[in-house]
């Protein structure tokens, strides 16, 4: 086989040989004392020790998604073979893309919460779940395959993404204007990381296999009178049975609720009245609750501390989107916004302490 330096000669000169210099590989590309120690790190890993390839060992049990895509994003910088010239980065960055792909995905970080094992990996997951054959019914998916969404992507997961293509996807189709240049998109194999021997080609889009279709389909069984009815019982519940129930029921009606605010009086709402569990003062109108009964009153308390419950815990829902939101803005695609992340810290969420002073669940 040909050396990398060969000799040549200039038949027309008559000059001796001279040494011509082939650029092979990523012989001339460097790696900084990071982007070395990343990767010498990443290699020490076992195959299927996600959080700790992420460097999240130490938060596997606290870390939320977003902490999962910034971990995903400071690795996958670090070890980007464009970027990064150790000999061994392909290597690293393939790990790293595997362990976003698992944990960045919710379904299967749930499964490799609960048995450590890799959730792609067939032989791993049968070996798992063998001591518990019930465990598989409430996981599993109609047509086989593992997986949830694509973390951090709109879309089904596809388990033979390639780690290139997931890096292009989290960083934008646009990102070949950046500091890594263009990358290649033409076909190219993707290596199976689920566990399975060799590689397969990545499959753009698609549904299943289509089914031949039945030779039965076309024979049609005749249409009995039990089959005219069921199809006519649509109709019965929409109009028959409410007419029906309309004729039959007696004339008393269930008094409406009335108008009413919680905590403070506000006319012509003045008449207080309390919850029967958590103690919430609340006021109706007195002009509507004319000539009630006790039992009557009692059915009313109840209904306003169901309301209020229900009331108070979609403001704190909609206070606790609103932070993870200022949380999110604030954290950036690199660095932290220190002003940001001050205002989302001091972000209050008045209806969730309330929930919590009451010791109602969230």
């Amino acid at each position: 086989m040909p050396s990398a330096t060969s000799s040549g000669f200039d038949g027309s000169s008559g000059k001796s040989a001279r040494p011509r210099e082939h650029n092979q590989g990523n012989q001339e590309r460097k790696c900084t004392p990071d982007q070395k120690a990343a990767v010498l790190r990443i290699r020490q890993c076992k195959a299927t020790a996600f959080y700790d390839i992420l460097d999240l060992e130490t938060v596997r049990t606290t870390c939320t998604d977003s902490d999962i895509k910034k971990a995903y994003r400071k690795q996958s910088l670090l070890t980007h073979p464009d970027k990064n010239g150790h000999e061994h980065a392909d290597e690293a960055f393939k790990m790293v893309s595997r362990a976003f792909g698992v944990l960045g995905d919710k379904e299967k970080r749930e499964k490799f919460d609960r048995f450590g094992t890799d959730p792609d990996s067939r032989f791993e997951s049968a070996r798992a779940q063998a001591g518990n054959p019930f465990s598989g019914f409430g996981g599993a998916r109609p047509g086989g395959g593992g997986g949830g969404g694509r973390p951090g992507f709109g879309g089904g997961w596809d388990d033979e993404i390639s780690p290139e293509e997931m890096f292009q996807r989290f960083f934008g189709a646009g990102f070949g204007g950046g500091p890594f240049g263009g990358f290649d998109t033409g076909p190219q194999f993707v290596f199976n990381l689920g566990g399975n021997r060799g590689f397969r080609v990545h499959q753009m889009g698609g549904a299943g296999p289509r089914r031949r279709p039945r030779e039965t389909e076309g024979q049609q069984r005749p249409q009995t009178g039990w089959d005219t009815l069921i199809s006519l019982l649509p109709i019965l519940f929409l109009f028959v049975f409410p007419l029906l129930s309309s004729i039959f029921s007696s004339g008393e009606q269930q008094p409406a609720v009335p108008s009413m605010v919680f905590d403070a009086a506000s006319p012509p709402l003045t008449y207080h009245r309390t919850t029967p569990k958590l103690g919430v003062d609340y006021f109706v109108d007195p002009a509507e609750v004319v000539d009630w009964s006790d039992f009557k009153f009692r059915q009313l308390d109840k209904e306003a501390e169901v309301g209020f419950v229900r009331a108070l815990r979609r403001r704190c829902d909609t206070e606790m989107r609103t932070k993870r939101d200022l949380i999110d803005k604030a954290q950036g695609w690199f660095f932290p916004d220190p002003d940001k992340m001050k205002i989302a810290d001091q972000f209050e969420m008045t209806s969730c302490k309330r929930m919590d002073a009451l010791g109602v669940s969230r």
